[in-house]
């Protein structure tokens, strides 16, 4: 029996019990562009019954299901589903729909079945924060692997009273996340991290200067900002890889309580763990930026950072300028756009250049 509903509730989530999971690692910067994938619709009531049913090893005809809209839905269609098993067992999930294409955008992003082996590598780890994720189905023909998740009752970060007590827990997360360092766990389990390497870093500024041809009387210190490219990224191949979330930022971060649930995980890396905290901290007051920075530090280094840290952290935080300048052209040209260049140009001034 299926139900339908709407709902307010704001958890993003997303891949295959039979996704193949693969031992080498992924560079990257060979991976393919933004891909064609398609915006695929919902699947059917009875599909999803049938695709559920799979998950948890009962029949179709067995389960009580209610769909609710998911409004904060991200890069894979998503919505609530609330179901009921014939033992009496009664279920929050996530619904995460992903195309089997890969949303490689520049090598940023893995697909459904990639996200899928980063929740399970999450898992048996045991790390603390992240939705359980009940299983996968394979839907064909759509060439879609669904990822059925614990649907986290949290809110997120920009909805809640007390942003800035929120914004230090999310960063203490992460600090912690990053001193695990999941890499040999992924190394053991087979799961092919994408790595950022420096053919992906130079990559988003190569992308960013070409983009930007239409502003350049605007900006005429990018092309030297452009050659000073090395010297920009080198903290960040120089920093120790972790296990990264990849796009921690707040609409990924959902809290219930005071504790912390970390959302959406195709862009998981291995990278420098102060492009995560770079990511939660952009574009906020200062003052609440460095409170992260004090939480993330006591998290991952409880007996002191490394002197190189803000180095780091600003390498990062210039990345992140340059990979959301350089994502497409329309938004490297987009008004809402105009306080990244203003922040590139201080760098560039910085760097004598502007």
């Amino acid at each position: 029996m299926i139900e339908r509903g709407g709902d307010g509730a704001t958890e993003r989530g997303g891949a295959s019990n039979h996704a193949t999971e693969h031992s080498s690692v992924v560079d990257s910067a060979v991976q393919p562009g933004p891909s064609a994938a398609r915006p695929l619709p919902l699947p059917a009531d009875h599909a999803l019954a049938v695709g559920l049913a799979d998950v948890f090893g009962v029949r179709p005809e067995d389960l009580v299901l209610e769909r609710l809209t998911n409004p904060k839905a991200s890069t894979f269609p998503s919505e609530f589903v609330r179901c009921r098993l014939p033992d009496g067992r009664r279920l929050d999930l996530c619904c995460k729909y992903g195309a089997d294409e890969t949303d490689g955008c520049y090598g940023h992003r893995g697909n459904a079945a990639y996200e899928a082996a980063v929740y399970r590598l999450l898992m048996r780890r045991g790390v603390p924060g992240v939705p359980r994720l009940h299983g996968t189905f394979a839907e064909r023909p759509a060439r879609r692997t669904w990822l059925v998740l614990e649907r986290v009752p949290g809110l997120r970060i920009d909805e809640l009273p007390d942003q800035a007590c929120a914004m230090r827990a999310a960063a203490a997360w992460a600090g912690r996340l990053h001193a695990a360092n999941l890499r040999a766990d992924a190394r053991d389990a087979g799961v092919p991290l994408i790595r950022h390497t420096r053919s992906y870093y130079l990559g988003w500024i190569h992308r960013t200067v070409e983009f930007a041809r239409p502003l350049r009387r605007r900006y005429p210190w990018l092309p030297e900002l452009a050659r000073h490219a090395d010297e920009l990224i080198a903290p960040l191949l120089a920093a120790p890889r972790v296990l990264i979330h990849g796009e921690y930022y707040p609409h990924n971060v959902l809290v219930r309580g005071g504790a912390v649930f970390a959302v959406d995980w195709q862009s998981a890396a291995a990278a420098a763990g102060e492009l995560d905290l770079a990511a939660l901290t952009e574009h906020w007051p200062a003052e609440i930026a460095d409170a992260c920075a004090r939480e993330y530090c006591e998290a991952r280094w409880p007996a002191g950072a490394p002197a190189s840290f803000e180095t780091v952290l600003e390498a990062a935080r210039i990345h992140w300028l340059f990979r959301w300048l350089g994502d497409r052209p329309r938004w490297t040209l987009r008004e809402r756009a105009r306080w990244r260049w203003q922040a590139l140009e201080q760098v560039a001034v910085r760097l004598g250049l502007a």
